[in-house]
């Protein structure tokens, strides 16, 4: 900007009397003394021009002077804008505003007193070129000092300065940008967010920062944008190399399997990596500049309190400089799920010891530490399971414990009869219904419950659905789940051998539920149940004070052992079956009457799982012992299976007879109903009803013996121990070989020796331990 005067303004010297010559010069040859020669900064050199200027003008002790520099103004005392002011105005190259005014205390404009002498408006104009030279020359020398790259755009954001690192920048020769308008020489930066931010910058006068890759260059540039009224200072830097090592940091931070949090020295969020978004339930753009101590953070320790900003890691690492590692949290996150953390934070430290950045690197352990608190939460239901003396008893203890947790917020279980197929009624134990708080709405039994429940039944497997669960066969069941405002749902059949003995059905508002090996846990807690259900149904029968004897014909030929029976014209008495794999049932019987290479013959043909082995045989008369597999197909297994104990079951020339005990209590149509179903040619002979007496004492230890063999042999111990019983393996001679009775249950040798040694060992144990 040039002078404000005319260009003849040095002419001036020459005029008025030779006394204001002499004063102009003495004030002329002083500003050259304070501004040529300085051995002061700038601004002191200014205050002490301003408080001796007045005293060379004609009237000194009524004049008085302010000089601006920029935003700086420095000033005689009492100074006071009058009318008819001498001024003069000046802008550097780097757009800094001057101005001096000088002004007349006394002086009104009606007094007709002289006007200002040329030669004082000549020394004005001149101090301010002496002092606008060296603002320009300090501002220059300071700038080129700068080691990034300096332009300086006037109001209408054309450039009035550029330093030669600027240049290269931009990749254009200084003169020939110098008037140019800023997007003339930066054109790949008009109408992007450059351009808004700096009109941002302009409009709001506050500073700026924006990051631009000027592909000409091959060049990323970090720049800050300096505003004013009158001019706008824009400062490069060459950020390329530190985005190449950024984006080297990036790559590592978005690999790596942990969530990356990094703060400032005060607790401020600087950077997360996708991880971290993740775990926190937050954007990036919503976290950036966030408090580690926002209340926006709901997080709390093991027992659920939240947790107090003394005892946060962050505060904790910020207060002691030390590494805190392990500290294990809860978060809610926005979408109300909850996610178990655990944080590793450690500072990053200066020179000096200081705090520069914190870094936090976050964990999921939500799985490991749900299975944890539902291992606790089980923990209890031995005492349950082992004290239990009815199955009602253990439905609602069971229940209330596992709502009165955090992990389940609906437990519900409903019984049912093995081997029996599933009816909606079964789901219907409403009185048994327990939620975790008032918000949960009883009963929570919807039809879309029973495909999954049946799924339960037939496989003994647990059925799941979750919120994140998009490939759902159960897609009716999951959308009733959210829609009561769960985030999943399971059905864990309560089994014993493979027989389903009730259904667990739980709901819960964890987002990341029943992934695997929650899965696992529950249908090992459901194996439990279901063993203590069996036991109890047992107990019923054994136990109860009244029990009804039912006697059966059949002459169905469903049946494997009456249509072979009735072929042969012999008698078949149908010892014990044992359960093997693959839902194959292998039968012990003894067989009088007919040839086994007959019956052998016939089992070839049949729809058996397993060859018929003879175990002995004679030839006069005719039979023997044998062992064969079957699946389904003998009276005597519906009725075990219905929960009756046959304590006879025999068949000749085609006519099965069977009888079987069964408490008074239980549903004897329906269990009738049950067998004739299976074997439509089955007639019930008779019933009769009897009162257990008290047994002797032979009969006690045989008692003993029962109860250490339902209760304290695994599934695998009895069926070996039955196998190995029936199949004549501890007669003298051995009637059946180790091998033999493996490859009937399908086991090899060595793991049916294993299970046969350890059931041995536990039952004689047991029974003297008790006998003492």
């Amino acid at each position: 900007m040039a002078d404000k005067h005319s260009d003849d303004k040095n002419n001036n010297w020459d005029q008025g009397t030779p006394q204001e010559r002499i004063k102009a010069f003495e004030a002329l040859k002083r500003a050259i003394d304070l501004f040529t020669n300085r051995s002061t900064a700038v601004d002191d050199s200014i205050q002490t021009y301003v408080t001796e200027l007045p005293q060379w003008f004609q009237y000194p002790s009524n004049t008085a002077v302010k000089i601006r520099v920029g935003d700086d103004v420095f000033e005689t005392d009492g100074f006071q804008p009058t009318a008819n002011p001498l001024v003069t105005e000046a802008r550097t190259r780097t757009g800094t505003d001057i101005s001096i005014a000088v002004v007349r205390t006394d002086r009104r404009s009606d007094t007709g007193q002289q006007a200002w002498h040329e030669s004082e408006r000549a020394l004005i104009d001149t101090v301010l070129s002496l002092i606008r030279s060296e603002i320009e020359r300090w501002e220059v020398d300071s700038l080129k000092r700068v080691s990034d790259g300096v332009v300086v755009l006037d109001s209408d954001l054309r450039y009035t300065y550029l330093d030669h690192r600027a240049e290269q920048l931009l990749g254009q020769d200084i003169e020939e940008l110098r008037g140019e308008h800023i997007w003339d020489g930066f054109p790949e930066a008009a109408e992007t967010i450059v351009e808004e931010i700096l009109q941002t910058a302009i409009e709001t006068q506050s500073p700026k920062f924006f990051e631009q890759y000027h592909s000409q260059q091959a060049q990323w540039v970090e720049a800050q944008v300096y505003p004013s009224e009158s001019h706008t200072i824009i400062v490069f830097r060459d950020i390329t190399d530190a985005k190449t090592a950024e984006r080297k940091i990036d790559r590592v931070l978005e690999t790596t399997p942990v969530g990356i949090v990094l703060l400032d020295a005060e607790g401020t969020i600087t950077r997360v990596n996708s991880r971290a978004e993740e775990l926190l339930g937050v954007s990036r753009r919503k976290v950036d500049r966030k408090g580690y101590d926002d209340p926006d953070w709901d997080i709390w320790d093991e027992a659920g309190n939240p947790i107090p900003d003394e005892d946060h890691p962050v505060t904790r690492v910020r207060r002691t400089g030390e590494t805190i590692q392990g500290f294990t949290h809860g978060i809610t996150l926005q979408d109300g799920s909850e996610r178990w953390l655990s944080s590793n934070v450690a500072p990053v430290k200066r020179v000096d010891g200081s705090i520069e950045q914190i870094i936090v690197a976050l964990e999921d352990i939500t799985v490991p530490k749900r299975l944890e608190q539902l291992i606790e939460t089980l923990r209890p239901a031995d005492a349950v399971l082992n004290n239990a003396s009815t199955a009602e008893e253990i439905k609602q203890a069971l229940c209330e414990l596992l709502t009165e947790t955090r992990e389940y917020q609906y437990a519900r279980i409903s019984e049912h009869i093995p081997g029996t197929a599933l009816t909606k009624s079964d789901l219907q134990e409403r009185s048994k219904d327990v939620a975790a708080s008032n918000s949960v709405t009883l009963p929570i039994q919807s039809q879309r419950e029973f495909p999954p429940a049946e799924a339960a039944v037939e496989t003994g497997d647990t059925q799941v659905v979750t919120r994140n669960q998009t490939d759902t066969q159960f897609e009716q069941w999951r959308a009733y789940t959210l829609d009561k405002g769960f985030q999943g749902g399971a059905i864990v059949p309560l089994k014993h051998r493979s027989r389903v003995y009730g259904l667990l059905v739980l709901y819960t508002d964890r987002g990341e539920a029943f992934g695997g090996r929650e899965q696992t846990l529950l249908t090992t807690f459901g194996d439990r149940v279901g063993q203590v259900l069996y036991s109890l149904a047992t107990e019923r029968i054994l136990h109860a004070d009244k029990v009804a004897v039912l006697t059966f014909e059949s002459t169905d030929s469903a049946s494997f052992f009456v249509a072979a029976s009735e072929q042969l014209n012999c008698t078949i008495d149908i010892i014990d079956t044992i359960p093997a794999a693959d839902d194959m049932l292998v039968h012990y019987a003894s067989v009088a009457g007919a040839s086994l290479d007959a019956l052998s013959d016939i089992a070839e043909t049949a729809d058996c799982v397993a060859p018929l082995r003879k175990i002995s045989h004679t030839e006069d008369p005719p039979g023997g012992e044998i062992e064969i597999g079957l699946q389904r197909q003998s009276l005597a297994q519906t009725l075990v299976v219905a929960g009756a104990v046959v304590t006879r079951d025999v068949v000749t020339d085609g006519r099965a007879e069977v009888v079987c005990e069964v408490p008074l209590g239980n549903d004897i149509g329906a269990l009738v109903t049950r067998v004739q179903d299976s074997f439509p040619e089955t007639t019930l002979m008779s019933k009769r009803e009897y009162t257990p007496t008290t047994e002797p004492n032979a009969h006690a230890v045989g008692r003993v013996l029962g109860d250490i063999f339902e209760n304290e042999l695994t599934e695998r111990q009895q069926q070996v121990l039955r196998a190995a019983m029936y199949g004549g393996y501890f007669e003298s001679p051995r009637r059946s070989t180790a091998t033999e009775i493996a490859d009937a249950l399908s086991l090899t040798q060595s793991t049916f020796s294993y299970h046969l040694r350890n059931a041995q060992q536990t039952l004689f144990a047991r029974l003297f331990d008790r006998s003492q």
